[in-house]
C-alpha cells in the first residue's frame, strides 16, 4: 500500500487511471471522525487488500474542482476504485467489518 499526501489534482487522476486499485480518503482537518477512521481504514487497506494506493485528499489543500468532478461534497468519503472504474463510495458511518466485506468480492475477482 502506498501513501501518496501532496499531490496536485491532475496527479491524484492520473493515479486513479494507472493504478489497478487506488482508494481516495477525502478528509477535514478540524473533523474527529476523520481522524479516527483514517488509520483504521488504512490498516484495513494494508492487511486485507494490499494493492491499493491509498491517497489521502485533506479538505484545505485546494482540492475543490476534484472534490467537485468527483461529487464529494462531505467528510469523510472513502472513494474506492478498481480499474480506474469507482467501485464503491462511503461516508461517516462507516463499520470497518462492513466494509471489509464490501470490498472483498470485487477485489478477489480482480485480483485472483
Amino acid at each position: 500500500m502506498h501513501e501518496l499526501n501532496g499531490m496536485g489534482e491532475l496527479k491524484i487522476l492520473e493515479e486513479i487511471q494507472s493504478k489497478a486499485a487506488t482508494a481516495l480518503y477525502f478528509k477535514g482537518e478540524r473533523c474527529s471522525v476523520c481522524s479516527v477512521l483514517e488509520p483504521k481504514i488504512k490498516a484495513l487497506l494494508e492487511i486485507e487488500f494490499p494493492k491499493f494506493t491509498f491517497i489521502s485528499v485533506p479538505e484545505s489543500a485546494g482540492n475543490n474542482e476534484l472534490t467537485a468532478q468527483l461529487r464529494v461534497f462531505n467528510v469523510p468519503t472513502l472513494v474506492l476504485f478498481l480499474a480506474g472504474k469507482e467501485f464503491l463510495r462511503t461516508g461517516k458511518n462507516t463499520s470497518i467489518m462492513e466494509l471489509a466485506k464490501q470490498i472483498r468480492r470485487p477485489y478477489d475477482i480482480c485480483f485472483s
